[in-house]
């Protein structure tokens, strides 16, 4: 019986493969452990999500053009003067403007001619009147001078003692020092107008030149008056807590909370 002999270990070779995968089945099914701690995935950002923004500090000098950090500590008269008299007033005060070597500034002196014979300024006033000269006769009313921000910092010039740039008028040589950092970037209180931070700059400094002093906020919204520290910041409190570091200062701003408009002009708009 060929046949039956055959079939037998046919038969046999065929239950023990059975058998071998019955005995690896457990491993090959058996759950894989990972150990270890998982990391929180971050939440998903909601769409409306915005990332708060810290608002400037007031007196900080913006952000804006490249400027000349310090010059050469020296002064040049720029020629142009025309001969002419901005203002009908018996007092007649005589300036020139003058750029520290080592500063570009082309078109500075046209600019402060254009903001002394504007109606709204000084002269506006009928007290007083400007001619520039370019040679000093005698000795001129006040010198405007264009300054490097590290020149102004100087202790015979505007000095540091608040922390950031700024013009200053000076009795002794009646000098105003224009600090060239703002007359480029101007001031966070007229939010990126230039032209009308410069105005303001000229008229505030020639104010003090006229013996005017620093004033306060008269009310809340109201136009602020030239002869505030609107450089620094248009709220009464603010400029109030900055100028303690000036003994005295302090006592020129009352601390009660009014917020001013930006204004560059001495008679301006209601």
């Amino acid at each position: 019986m060929p046949a039956a002999t055959w079939w037998q270990p046919g038969v046999l070779v065929l239950a023990l493969l059975l058998s071998v995968t019955v005995l690896l089945m457990p491993a090959a099914i058996t759950p894989r452990t990972i150990t270890g701690t998982a990391s929180p995935r971050p939440a998903p950002r909601s769409a409306g999500a915005q990332t708060a923004v810290r608002a400037p500090e007031p007196a900080a000098l913006p952000d804006g053009e490249p400027v000349t950090s310090t010059g050469a500590g020296s002064w040049h008269v720029v020629p142009g003067a025309t001969g002419a008299t901005a203002g009908t007033g018996r007092r007649q005060l005589t300036y020139t403007v003058e750029v520290e070597e080592g500063v570009h500034a082309p078109s500075f002196a046209a600019d402060v001619d254009a903001i002394l014979g504007d109606p709204r300024g000084w002269i506006g006033l009928g007290g007083v009147s400007f001619r520039r000269v370019d040679v000093p006769d005698g000795r001129p009313g006040f010198r405007i001078l264009l300054t490097s921000p590290g020149t102004s910092r100087r202790p015979d010039l505007c000095g540091f003692a608040i922390p950031y740039d700024s013009s200053c008028h000076l009795a002794r040589g009646h000098r105003i020092v224009v600090n060239l950092a703002r007359w480029i970037r101007g001031a966070h209180s007229f939010d990126g107008d230039l032209a009308s931070y410069r105005r303001y700059a000229i008229n505030h400094e020639v104010g003090h030149a006229l013996g005017r002093g620093h004033v306060g906020c008269p009310g809340a919204g109201a136009p602020a008056p030239v002869m505030m520290q609107q450089t620094f910041g248009l709220s009464n409190t603010y400029l109030a807590d900055l100028n303690r570091t000036e003994p005295g200062a302090a006592a020129k701003v009352r601390p009660d909370g009014a917020v001013c408009r930006p204004n560059p002009w001495v008679t301006p708009a209601p």
